[in-house]
């Protein structure tokens, strides 16, 4: 009986949605296969959680929700606790929020090991931003593993950022300051400044230095390095953290939805604030690749200068589009109807001028089902590495904002893959009308946009296969999997 028990692994996220959305697909990634996992979670993100984690039991798979109460934090509303659902300002509560999350943990972990015996937990992966997860496994003595949100390249970057002081030199023909980054790299990368989150200059942003030293920290105290890309896609730079570490780096992604690549239809996240069907329905009765969908993640919120400067872009390329638009979120509950956010944030007569080619969607879009469906032919996003993937993975070009940490590096990454553009950058940002025209029209109206699809075409090729069997990213995931089987055997043999 005894060598029927299966590994138990435990999966530690940042209560942000860009985090625990690939650790969730991470959990039921490795949950199938033959592993238990226990995903955690606080009581207020439950129900945004409960639907995969039943779909995910329905299809056999042993992904277990595991609630830990919520320590008091001052400042933190009730209901709050995920980054998405707070203002910039009150980002720091949620830090000091996921740092008070260990004494819980803690008191769960030991009565797994006084009630489960064998069946206890053999592993605990952490998010890089929950690295409290590293002192938990000394003190429970059983292995950790850190997944870091961001791609192989974007994190050797960060690295190389952290470790180094951020210098500025002239280059004397053109004027422009740049930054030369070239410690812990395979070789030195130039960029101008525009090119660098500002973050990394602000000295005074307090959430910088905790930033700047969970960077320096990665990868020390783990066993592995898991994250979701695929070999293909930046083989240098997941080689290049193997050698800097000195550990095994598994990269297992893309990490979709069951069955995507054989043609589902798959929405992922939380429910979508918007009527999937009547989407698709719209989706359907536009052009081939002539559809730009505008998405900025969730923790991006734009004053109503940057929205309505977008929104006269968008009017003016004639495209058609789809615009999921958030808003700062207030510390007390919002009460606003989408009406009243129209007045207040869109251009006069804006809705009724792009009625017939524009869908707004004011909240959470279903963003997989929207890439996945022909008639999208361009991502305007803020290259954040969740939709950067996706993009990849689905072959949509992307007209890129980036604002902060690696999203400047992931588009520098999609422009040498020939997937990407970029038309603004930086929070304060405010996009020109008339770039914004450019850009879409160049994506989707020009040979060059075609070219663009193109590559992504040959992109989607190389991540569907590596996904299959055989292929580089199924193979690290079941090495993982083979890993929790021999930690597992090795606590059976005492």
């Amino acid at each position: 009986m005894v060598g029927l028990q299966k590994p138990h692994v435990v999966v530690l996220a940042f209560p942000a949605l860009g985090h625990s959305i690939p650790l969730l697909d991470l959990s039921r990634l490795v949950a199938s296969q033959g592993l238990t996992v226990s995903y955690v979670t606080t009581p207020a993100n439950v129900s945004r959680f409960q639907g995969f984690v039943v779909q995910a039991v329905n299809n056999g798979i042993d992904l277990r929700l595991v609630v830990l109460p919520t320590p008091p934090v001052e400042g933190l509303p009730e209901g709050r606790e995920s980054i998405d659902l707070l203002p910039k300002a009150s980002h720091g509560l949620i830090f000091a929020l996921a740092s008070k999350l260990q004494k819980p943990f803690n008191a769960w972990m030991e009565c797994q090991f006084e009630q489960q015996g064998a069946s206890a937990p053999v592993c605990i992966v952490y998010d890089t931003f929950m690295g409290w997860g590293r002192e938990s496994a000394q003190k429970f003595k059983i292995c950790c593993m850190e997944f870091n949100v961001s791609g192989a390249f974007g994190v050797s970057m960060l690295i190389s950022t952290s470790r180094s002081v951020v210098t500025m030199e002239k280059e004397e023909k053109q004027g422009k300051e740049c930054v030369v980054l070239s410690l812990d790299l395979p070789w030195p990368h130039r960029f101008e400044r525009d090119e660098i989150a500002q973050d990394f200059f602000n000295i005074e942003d307090p959430t910088l230095d905790i930033v700047l030293k969970i960077l320096q920290s990665i990868s020390t105290g783990s066993s592995g390095l898991i994250f979701n890309t695929f070999e293909e896609l930046e083989p240098a730079y997941v080689q290049h953290l193997r050698n800097l570490t000195g550990k095994p780096v598994w990269a297992i992604g893309p990490m979709l939805p069951p069955n995507y690549f054989n043609g589902a239809v798959c929405v992922r996240g939380k429910k979508a604030d918007v009527a999937v069907d009547e989407l698709v329905q719209w989706l359907d009765s536009q052009s081939e690749s002539s559809v730009v969908y505008v998405s900025f993640g969730s923790q991006i919120f734009f004053t109503e200068q940057q929205i309505k400067a977008l929104a006269r872009g968008l009017e003016a390329s004639l495209q058609p589009f789809i615009w999921a638009i958030k808003v700062t979120p207030s510390i007390e509950t919002a009460t606003s109807c989408n009406a009243d956010l129209a007045r207040e944030y869109l251009p006069e007569g804006f809705l009724e001028r792009t009625k017939d080619r524009g869908v707004i969607i004011w909240g959470w879009a279903p963003q997989l089902l929207i890439l996945s469906h022909p008639s999208v032919g361009a991502l305007m996003s803020h290259c954040g590495w969740n939709s950067t993937l996706e993009s990849i993975t689905l072959g949509v070009p992307t007209v890129g904002w980036p604002m902060f940490g690696d999203q400047f590096f992931n588009l520098r990454l999609l422009a040498e893959l020939g997937m990407g553009i970029q038309f603004c950058e930086h929070i304060p940002g405010i996009p020109e009308e008339e770039k914004v025209k450019e850009v879409l029209r160049l994506v989707l109206c020009d040979v060059k946009g075609n070219e663009m699809r193109a590559r992504g075409q040959k992109l989607k090729k190389m991540a569907r296969k590596a996904v299959e069997e055989g292929g580089s990213s199924k193979a690290d995931v079941q090495a993982f999997a083979s890993e929790m089987h021999k930690l597992l055997k090795m606590r059976q043999e005492g």
